[in-house]
């Protein structure tokens, strides 16, 4: 099976050079890399032009990690690849993670996407920011197993900071595949196209790989977790990293996600836990980072475009709407959500 790996890198520094020599010391054959750049301002472009065999395809403005991402899968269909793997830019993976990745997606034809076991990466003081030697642990802490849905509408990367203890050791089916490395078949990807589009430049960043998980469900596709292919990831988005773009995206993300996606019977039996996680995220979002929330607000003005594309993914579903909630939509606990929930208030309100 012929690979494409993409990293999409957007003033990415030094992290970059440790994501493309983990991608040089990968095992599998038939295998290309290339370095979607999003107009970085600190030369993360004339960076990855000094790794030997990565082509590098510069934008002259940030398209976005769902834009960079269908570059990607538009060039690794030209080179005649089977398969995308996309990569964010602070990713680091054993040198057999695609080749293992490679063998489950190939093990099964309706297997849309392969998610490995990816570790937090933390760096330490005295190294190079995303350099894994030196930052194992006895017992690593989890970053993302693969995605879970939640009949309150709220997804989480299962496993994501709980300590590896071997519960996550067993290969099978998940909802979906996080794009901090994502494995996918192009003939998925493109089997869930909407107007000509794989991911869905509307969400920008965030939400794009819950937004493919749902549509490849939708079409009868599966997600499978490969235990045995395993990396590190230094998730952003949170504490330095957090900022009024990352939380207007992640708050205004969601909601297209669902209208585009869900089913309209399941979703209004669902709406007082839809609503109650909605109201507390407002709050956080109003409390912590209050110059987002207009841009949130605002962000709400492409629902009729989201209502136009939901028309094509109903219409072109396989699998019935309420049937993919009620197989993946798991309960929510409500008390432990909340109890972060009002750690994270009152953490951000201190700092």
């Amino acid at each position: 099976m012929k690979v494409t790996a993409c990293v999409i890198s957007w003033n990415s520094g030094d992290q970059l050079d440790g994501a493309l020599d983990t991608l040089a010391t990968q095992t599998h054959a038939d295998l290309s890399v290339v370095v979607i750049d999003n107009a970085s301002a600190d030369g993360s472009a004339d960076r990855a032009r000094r790794h030997r065999g990565v082509r590098v395809l510069a934008n002259d403005q940030n398209l976005g990690f769902a834009g960079a991402a269908n570059q990607a899968a538009r060039l690794a269909a030209e080179v005649g690849s089977d398969a995308l793997c996309v990569c964010n830019y602070d990713i680091r993976l054993e040198e057999g993670y695609i080749a293992r990745a490679v063998a489950a997606l190939a093990a099964d034809p309706r297997r849309a996407s392969v998610q490995g076991k990816l570790w937090r990466l933390d760096p330490v003081p005295g190294q190079a920011r995303g350099d894994p030697v030196g930052v194992h642990r006895s017992q690593p802490v989890i970053d993302t197993t693969g995605h879970v849905a939640f009949r309150t509408r709220l997804f989480r990367n299962r496993g994501e900071g709980q300590p590896d203890d071997g519960r996550y050791d067993e290969p099978g089916e998940v909802f979906g595949t996080s794009g901090a490395v994502g494995l996918y078949r192009l003939a998925a990807l493109d089997d869930v196209a909407v107007d000509g589009e794989m991911f869905d430049t509307d969400l920008f960043a965030y939400w794009e790989d819950v937004d493919i998980d749902w549509r490849l469900r939708l079409r009868g596709w599966h997600a499978w977790y490969a235990p045995d292919a395993r990396g590190w990831h230094e998730r952003g988005g949170a504490g330095p990293r957090r900022s009024a773009l990352v939380e207007r995206l992640n708050y205004a993300n969601r909601l297209h996600v669902v209208l585009k996606n869900d089913d309209l019977g399941a979703l209004t039996r669902a709406l007082p836990g839809v609503a109650a996680t909605t109201l507390l995220k407002t709050g956080e979002l109003v409390l912590t980072v209050p110059q987002a929330f207009p841009g949130a607000v605002g962000e709400l003005a492409n629902l009729p475009r989201t209502l136009r594309k939901r028309r094509r993914v109903q219409a072109a579903a396989t699998v019935d709407p309420a049937a993919v909630v009620a197989r993946w939509f798991a309960p929510f606990d409500y008390a432990s959500w909340v109890r972060a929930w009002w750690r994270r208030v009152r953490a951000e309100r201190a700092a």
